[in-house]
């Protein structure tokens, strides 16, 4: 059990000992700060064995909640350092279809080939999360094509990603984080240290429209977690900008094929969410104009199943590991080349958002990623408009989790290991 501990929605700090329970019994609602329809919270004062509190009615609570904000946080969250994560992008920039491959591949991947377990740390809080991954890998109707917008929604700049809380005569709104726990498994070379390397992953997602200059607001502090993540996972997505885009139908029409229905509607600039992220952090911590920001910049480049034939020196679809008796080890002379040819690339069509980057980050990588892993398919909608289209069934990500592997290198050493040096802790038989 830590001594202190964070609370995931509105970060205040407080002593683990002042966690409060959930009530449960129907009759204990009206909560303070949540509303009549909320269980009210309380510091308990009676406990079963077990260690469950118990409310004045004689039930056995489950639940516990910040001692600040009153919402619920997991059990976890007193049990483990919190690592933060932040997502952003621009409308439309395939943040949510990013999310939905991320945590599922993270789920199939991280234990069976990295040796950490990776599970959600309470089930009810990502109900949202669990719903995209359900849509995109687990349809009902997973043979047959489906648009691409009808299996995620777009994300909203309200509803139920986001939790309100009143504090007397004004109301704050706080974004929902998608919470996992994350641990060595006993295959990890380093398992005899999975105490100290365990964590609370809060992943953060928000709409694109929250990260619009002029949308900061503090009675909604929706973006602040940027603040406080190690590492930002930024999607850019190159199918709406112009420059791309020419290109790409100029590649297509070469090839005899169209690609028009596959890029994004909503062509825009994209450095403006990038730069004004920084600035809101800049803000936040009143750091100097002139100071590179203390985190890992990853730059996502999204939708990579339409404009990966652009980069032929190497084969960006194939994941950058490989296994050395079952244990994968990350090849980092690889993902190195790759961002440099990345970097490259949007130095040439998008300079700005390679200019952005460099001037506000000392650590920036640029990972190519495609959360379909296919080319969507031209479907025809009864209105007679083209849609891009996929069967759930075919859908295979690649480049998606390599964000997150970086992350936990960046924050845990030891947590995801190269191949030099798994070659090195585990005995590899000799060829003769």
């Amino acid at each position: 059990m830590l001594a202190k501990t964070s609370c995931p929605y509105c970060w205040e700090e407080f002593d683990t000992a002042d966690v409060l329970w959930v009530a449960a019994h129907e009759s204990l609602t009206g909560d303070e700060l949540l509303g009549p329809d909320k269980p009210v919270r309380f510091l308990p004062s009676v406990f079963t064995l077990n260690g469950e509190a118990v409310d004045l009615k004689g039930m056995v609570c489950r639940q516990i909640a910040c001692p600040h904000c009153h919402l619920i946080i997991p059990r976890a969250a007193l049990e483990m350092v919190p690592l933060y994560l932040s997502i952003l992008g621009t409308p439309a920039s395939g943040k949510s279809y990013y999310l939905a491959a991320l945590s599922w591949q993270l789920r199939r991947l991280l234990p069976t080939q990295f040796a950490i377990d990776f599970s959600d740390a309470d089930p009810s809080l990502n109900i949202t999360l669990s719903e995209y991954e359900r849509n995109l890998f687990l349809h009902p109707y997973s043979d047959r094509y489906i648009p691409l917008a009808d299996l995620i929604p777009k994300t909203q700049t309200a509803g139920p990603m986001y939790e309100s809380v009143n504090y007397g005569d004004h109301s704050v709104r706080y974004s929902k984080p998608f919470l996992f726990v994350l641990r060595p498994n006993a295959r990890h070379p380093y398992h005899k240290q999975a105490e100290e390397m365990q964590r609370l992953v809060c992943l953060y997602d928000n709409s694109g429209e929250h990260f619009r200059p002029g949308q900061d607001d503090p009675q909604a502090p929706v973006t602040w977690h940027l603040a406080r993540s190690q590492s930002w996972i930024y999607v850019f997505d190159p199918t709406a900008d112009p420059r791309f885009r020419s290109l790409l139908q100029q590649m297509y029409h070469r090839n005899n094929s169209q690609v028009d229905y596959a890029l994004s509607e909503f062509p825009e600039r994209q450095d403006t969410v990038l730069l004004e992220a920084v600035a809101r952090v800049r803000r936040l911590t009143r750091l100097s104009a002139t100071q590179a920001l203390d985190k890992l910049l990853l730059v996502v480049v999204s939708k990579a199943d339409v404009w990966f034939p652009l980069v032929s020196e190497d084969q960006l679809n194939e994941e950058p590991w490989n296994l050395v008796r079952g244990l994968a080890g990350l090849d980092s002379d690889r993902i190195v080349r790759r961002s440099a040819l990345l970097e490259s690339l949007l130095s040439h069509y998008s300079p700005e958002v390679v200019g952005a980057a460099r001037s506000n980050f000392e650590r920036v990588a640029y990972i190519a990623a495609s959360a379909l892993g296919q080319v969507p398919k031209p479907l025809r909608k009864p209105d007679g408009k083209v849609v891009p289209g996929v069967k759930p069934s075919e859908v295979k990500p690649w480049g998606v989790i390599v964000p997150f592997l970086l992350a936990l290198i960046h924050t845990i050493p030891n947590s995801i290991l190269s191949l030099r040096r798994i070659e090195k802790l585990i005995s590899v038989p000799s060829r003769s």
